[in-house]
């Protein structure tokens, strides 16, 4: 069985894949029926820094590489 990955980890795969496919993380929610106009202002608060932190790293994936983009600063 495999190890359950963090959930800064799976955040790290999901920008990843998001920039392997060309698919915006906005887009991605829409997808997924996320109504941001409805949505608890707390809640929004948490999304807005997970796309933050998602945003940098597929900005970096495009800089560095996928195999490099970590390790650079």
């Amino acid at each position: 069985m495999s190890e359950k990955l963090t959930d800064s980890r799976m955040r790290i795969q999901l920008a990843q894949f998001c920039f392997a496919n060309s698919i915006a993380v906005d887009e991605l929610y829409a997808a997924l029926g996320v109504d941001m106009s409805t949505a608890d202002a707390e809640v929004l608060a948490h999304m807005a820094g997970i796309i933050d932190g998602m945003t940098v790293a597929a900005n970096r994936i495009r800089q560095h590489g996928l195999d490099n983009w970590a390790s650079q600063n």
